[in-house]
């Protein structure tokens, strides 16, 4: 897939991830264009201890306060530091890129099927990416399991690699690429009733996760009716 495939299913995720929020029951904190203050430290954690476990400070890094620096690219604002300020100065453009090199890339959204590609990207955004693999492998192997003359089910492990990729092609080979997508989506609509069912707190949220659900379901129709 090329850019262009990433900027279609950017397009849809980026009408639903909106400005500057910070609403109390959300996990994540101050919010902006989709960019949280928790996800965001959690990327900077991460990447120090990477970096430290090859480097034993920053000094002695080549890297450090560059733009080849996996902290430094977090640092939205450029000063030093990951905080609530970062999240503030975030731009829609920094949002994309974020999104795009740790939910399209990391995830392996280019060797899947446009609708798949699509489905499993909106869904990392909003979910985490573990879930959003998951369900997208639970939704492949039911319609492989039903569908398919040849079929052997993958591990629903949240990991997305070269079988996920394989059961993929298949059932785009057998022009049921579209079909599944549906089907994970599904599955999704049922992760949210469950989860505000599970906590009340977040039942606020719900209308609009569900919203993004359908509204999802019409955008791909759109896309298929494109693609034919």
């Amino acid at each position: 897939m090329s850019a262009s495939q990433f900027e279609t299913a950017h397009t849809f995720t980026a009408q639903w991830e909106g400005g500057l929020t910070d609403h109390p029951a959300d996990p994540g904190g101050l919010t902006n264009y989709g960019v949280s203050l928790r996800w965001v430290q959690d990327l900077a954690q991460q990447a120090r201890q990477k970096c430290l476990r090859q480097y034993k400070n920053c000094d002695a890094c080549p890297d450090a306060r560059t733009a080849n620096c996996a902290c430094s690219s977090i640092d939205l604002d450029m000063d030093g530091d990951v905080d609530a300020d970062d999240i503030r100065a975030c731009t829609r453009q920094q949002a994309a890129a974020l999104f795009k090199k740790h939910f399209w890339d990391a995830q392996g959204c280019a060797a899947l099927p446009l609708p798949l590609a699509v489905t499993l990207y909106d869904g990392a955004v909003n979910m985490g990416p573990g879930r959003a693999v998951r369900q997208l492998q639970q939704g492949m192997n039911a319609v492989g399991e039903a569908q398919l003359d040849h079929y052997t089910p993958i591990a629903e492990d949240g990991v997305s690699g070269p079988r996920t990729a394989e059961l993929a092609e298949a059932l785009e080979s057998a022009n049921l690429h579209w079909f599944a997508a549906r089907q994970i989506l599904r599955l999704r609509d049922t992760f949210y009733r469950d989860l505000a069912a599970r906590r009340p707190s977040l039942k606020v949220f719900l209308d609009g996760w569900r919203n993004r659900v359908k509204a999802l379901a019409q955008y791909l129709a759109e896309l298929e009716r494109e693609a034919n």
